[in-house]
């Protein structure tokens, strides 16, 4: 009995400091618009930088349907331009340029973090998406399962980092599915 009262008399001044923010990362029934840069790493002798946009419409607050584009810009690795120099041979890899994809977006959490004198608040979120990779060759079926964290800044203003594993089925010397890691770092606007 001790024990519990003065668990609650030591208690009493620190429910006195407790302060409830409300939620203002609100997405249900908005456009999420983001542009920001990428990186495809399918360890397939190509360095593929690139830029990607992103087009999500929340009808739920924890799930969205989502359009995402990204363009690569690759080139032969130093290893592979080496070969081709010395020998004018060429991977049998295909080069990413395009890739398209539809989804669905699923928030696992909301939270808010305290960082100096402000509260960031922020999603941790997965998707699954389907679309094309377009390469230099043809246009191949693509899947995409992602894991990532999207956090306002402001008002309106949000940030998004996202980890992709993106899979290809690609005709080369044989059909193969090509695996590949695709980070995304994006900052958008919602409406």
């Amino acid at each position: 009995m001790k024990l519990a009262l003065l668990i609650l008399v030591a208690s009493a001044p620190a429910l006195a400091q407790v302060r409830v923010e409300p939620r203002s990362f609100v997405k249900e029934r908005h456009f999420f618009f983001s542009g920001g840069l990428t990186w495809l790493d399918r360890n397939d002798y190509y360095v593929s930088p690139g830029g990607a946009f992103s087009a999500v419409y929340y009808f739920r607050e924890s799930d969205g349907v989502e359009l995402r584009t990204a363009f690569f810009w690759s080139h032969l690795d130093g290893s592979a331009q080496e070969v081709v120099s010395q020998a004018g041979l060429y991977p049998d890899a295909q080069k990413p340029q395009v890739l398209l994809l539809v989804g669905w977006r699923h928030s696992l959490t909301y939270g808010k973090v305290a960082l100096f004198s402000t509260v960031v608040h922020f999603d941790v979120q997965s998707g699954v998406h389907a679309g094309t990779l377009m390469t230099d060759r043809a246009a191949t079926p693509a899947l995409a399962g992602s894991f990532g964290v999207v956090a306002g800044i402001g008002r309106r203003a949000f940030a998004q980092l996202d980890l992709a594993l993106l899979g290809s089925m690609e005709s080369r010397s044989e059909r193969v599915l090509a695996l590949g890691l695709l980070p995304l770092l994006t900052f958008g606007w919602s409406l």
